[in-house]
This record gives C-alpha cells, structure tokens and sequence, in this order.
C-alpha cells in the first residue's frame, strides 16, 4: 500500500497542499505468481463508508490513468501526485543475522553507563544529522536517514536495522539498511537469539574465536553493536549494527555514537507513536463513546487487548431512516442510490458526533446513534443529559438533510427519527468468532418502532423521552400506537 497513512508500506509526505493530490490509501502493489500489479486507491475498504475508494488525485501508469488493476513491468514509470517512480527490477539479496547473534551471544561484552561522562560524546557528532531530520516531512524519511548516518558515520557498520518489540507477538524488523545498497526489505533474525542477548544497555558483543572456516559461513561476521530503544518509560527495541566482508571490528567510540543514535531513532518512533494513538482515537470516537475511545487509545499504548466487555449504561437510541427509500431505489440507478447513501451517512454521522454521540450501525437507510452519559470521571456540561443531546443531534439531522435532498435526489426524501432513552447493554456482544459492538436493551428497540411511527420529517419519542427533553423542546402528542413486543404506548414528536 501507498500513501499518506501510516499503515502503508511506503508513505507518502502529508501537507495541506499534498491533500489535494494524494490520498491517504493512494494506490496498492499486489503479486501473484511473481507477476505486479498496480490499482488506484484503496486495496480494502475505508473506515468512513465500508467500500473501496478512489484516490483524490489518481494513479497513472505511463501517463494514462488506473481504473482498474494493470500489470507492471519494468520500464514503466508510475505517477502519484508530484511524484513519479520508475519501475525496475529488484536484486535479490536478504540479510540473515542469526549467525551474527550466535557467534556472539557468548562472546565479550562491552557495555557503557548512561552516566559516564563519555556517553554524551556520541550526541557532539549528530548536529549534522538533525539539521537533515527536520528537512524531512515523515518519519519514514527519518528513521531511514539515521539508518544509513550510521552505516556512514561508523566505518565498521556494514549493516544497521531497528528491530522492534511487539506486544504478544515476536520483536519485527522496521527497517533495515546495507552500506552501499540502500534499504533492505528481505531482513531476518530469530526472536529467541535476540531476547537471549538480553539488550537492557548499550552494548558491543565480539566473538571470542576468530576461526576461519566460521568466518566464512558467518559473512566476515566477527563483532556486533546492539542499544536499546526506549521512550514512555517501554522500552521499543533495539537499534542493530553490525560488521561483515571484512570489516574492522567496532570501538568503543562506536558504541557511544551508536548509543546517542538510538535516542534519536527512539524520539522519532516516539513521535510515530503520539500521531498513530492520537488518530487512533480520533477515529475510534467515530465509532465509540469519548471514554471507551480513550481507554481503547489506553490498552493500544500499553499493548494490552481492547475491553469491550458488555456492561449496563444509561443512554439514548436514535434511529433514522428516510422516507419514501425503496421507491426511491426502483426508480434510480445503482450508482444513485449509492451516491445518495454516501452523502446520508455522512450528514447522519456529522451530526450524531457533534453532539457526543457514535453511529453503532448503518442497516440499509436506517442509521443507529448512541448517546452515552457521562462516565465516572467526566463532567458533562450543564444541560447535556444523553436524552437532551440525543434529541439535538435529531432536529439537526432533519434540517442537515432537508435541503440537501432535493438537489441529490430530484424531490424531496425526508428523514423518520425515532429516540429513546434508558438502561441498556453496551459493548461486546456474540462469541469468539463473530464478535460485535453493540448496544441492546428495551431503549434500543422502542427507539426503533418510534421511527417507523414518526410522520415524514419528523422525530418521535415515548412519555419517558419527552419527559427527558420537554424543558428544552416543544412536544405534541401523536396518540397511542401500537408497537410491536410492546402494546399500545403513547407517542409524542417534537415541534420545536
């Protein structure tokens, strides 16, 4: 995957100006049976709508535009907003360096002191390299550029990489540099080798043994300069250097340089870090309440597994749809009644979020909002009961998609908004293959009848909603109704 989001492979530099060609998921790189393909856009489904979706600017392959999945060879030059990329073919080399971290696991140990005074001589020679830093527009660019500083900086690193600790999982490779070759993208290390090394302080590792015919297998292999890279109180990795083709061996000068490297390389996957938990939780209050949003934010900092464990809240439902939706789909084209859906859910999401609350489901043209109260802990502004902020995110939906309608649709679709407010169940709901968030309880399901008994443009509520939001909002009884699991109950809709 190519873009600007920090999931893609290779990510692309983000600036207001660069949004206006360049998408987030700009284009992807697929194989099959040593064959390349190139497609615009997305390779899975987005977050916002639940579809695949186009780039802003699109994707050229030799000048003509990609619209559907085309073949790459090599010759052809791939145009991606300001950027053009030359497809060519790759040699083929890995680096494997697990006989590194065997031939020294039991070699001689050369650590160093955070306080000796020694240590700060290594950050002296990085001017340099920080002035290149803050050129770059991404922390892809820069975690690179310090892996090759220091194949270039110390003359025995053949080899530089950042390795990094996953929780519950094996330590990963980020990335990884060869003097001389550029990045290396085939890069393996056994995990239990590494964690046997124990890496809790800078440290130079050089075999005991200088045996030939071990050279030989072992690449001129003969000395490796691992530091740890830590931030946040965790530690994240480890920074790995080593010597190889014969090489001179690492000095404890290296070892110092190295070890002031690994703080910048820490600060830079700190930083990588703040922006990837800060939009992770930008993005999941798009789904989630504000609290279970941050504590989400929380477990994924800490590495810990999501809680979403079901638990009794007071909220309040919202259900919309809009009226008149199946005549609409016979007499439309797929494409329009798509087109007319993207644009809903978007007005019925912008407005449910503004008042605090999160869609929990988009069924067909039926749109469910969740309206939490304030958790333990949080304070709500005076006056924003889940009932009253519910019912305010609904008189905006209405008038949101009033005048949006008639130049989308030709005529006029209103909304049927239904509300209620009660005790119900919130969070995980099924079981370990098919897991869903969900909220369930009598609130949920009266809110639903309500909207199918709201006139057209209007919003219903029980006796219990309007008693709720009747100091904010005019209300006028519909009558009794029947709804259906529920008997006769008294419907109100708000007028004002």
């Amino acid at each position: 995957m190519i873009g600007r989001a920090l999931d893609c492979r290779l990510i692309l530099p983000d600036s207001a100006q660069l949004r206006k060609t360049t998408s987030r998921w700009q284009c992807y790189i697929t194989e099959d049976a040593g064959r390349y393909f190139i497609g615009d856009g997305s390779f899975d489904a987005v977050p916002e709508t639940g579809l695949k979706k186009s780039s802003v600017g699109g994707t050229l392959r030799n000048g003509a535009s990609v619209t559907e999945p085309q073949e790459l060879f090599p010759g052809d030059t791939i145009s991606l907003g300001p950027w053009d990329f030359k497809v060519e073919e790759a040699e083929n080399f890995c680096i494997d360096i697990d006989d590194a971290l065997r031939v020294n696991q039991d070699g001689r140990r050369i650590t160093i002191s955070p306080k000796d005074p020694r240590a700060g001589a290594g950050y002296k020679q990085l001017h340099g390299l920080f002035l290149e830093l803050n050129k770059l527009e991404n922390i892809e660019e820069c975690l690179t550029r310090a892996l090759a500083f220091a194949t270039e900086r110390i003359a025995a690193a053949e080899v530089s990489a950042i390795l990094l600790d996953r929780p519950a999982s094996a330590p990963a490779a980020r990335l990884a540099w060869r003097k001389n070759q550029g990045r290396v993208f085939d890069f393996r290390f056994s995990p239990d080798l590494l964690e046997k090394l124990s890496v809790k302080e800078p440290f130079l590792l050089s075999a005991r043994a200088a045996d030939p015919s071990s050279s030989r297998n072992l690449q001129g292999i003969s000395s490796a300069l691992l530091t740890p890279l830590s931030g946040g109180g965790l530690r994240l990795g480890v920074l790995y250097l080593d010597n190889r083709g014969g090489k001179p061996a690492f000095t404890e000068d290296d070892l110092y340089l190295a070890s002031a490297l690994s703080g910048v390389i820490s600060l830079q996957l700190m930083a990588e870090r703040q922006v990837f938990l800060g939009r992770l939780e930008d993005n999941l209050r798009q789904h989630f309440s504000s609290s279970v949003a941050r504590q989400l934010a929380v477990d994924a900092k800490e590495g810990k597994p999501p809680g979403l464990e079901a638990a009794e809240k007071t909220a309040a439902i919202l259900f919309a749809d809009i009226s008149g939706f199946a005549e609409f789909c016979r007499a439309h084209k797929p494409r329009e009644v798509s087109g007319l859906l993207n644009l809903y859910y978007k007005l019925m999401s912008e407005c449910i979020h503004k008042h605090g609350g999160y869609v929990d489901k988009f069924i067909g043209d039926a749109v469910r909002g969740v309206f939490e109260s304030a958790s333990a802990g949080e304070t709500p502004a005076a006056g924003s009961s889940c009932a009253l902020r519910a019912a305010r995110a609904a008189r905006e939906m209405i008038k949101a998609w009033r005048g949006r309608t008639a130049s989308q649709s030709g005529g006029a679709l209103p909304l049927r908004i239904g509300f209620d407010a009660g005790r119900v169940v919130i969070g995980n709901v099924g079981f370990a293959g098919r897991l869903e968030y969900a909220a369930i309880g009598d609130a949920v399901n009266i809110a639903s009848r309500l909207r199918k008994l709201a006139m057209p443009g209007g919003i219903a509520l029980s006796d219990a909603g309007r008693g709720l939001v009747e100091k904010e909002f005019r209300c006028e009884q519909l009558g009794v109704k029947g709804a259906k699991g529920f008997g006769d109950i008294r419907v109100w809709h708000i007028i004002g």
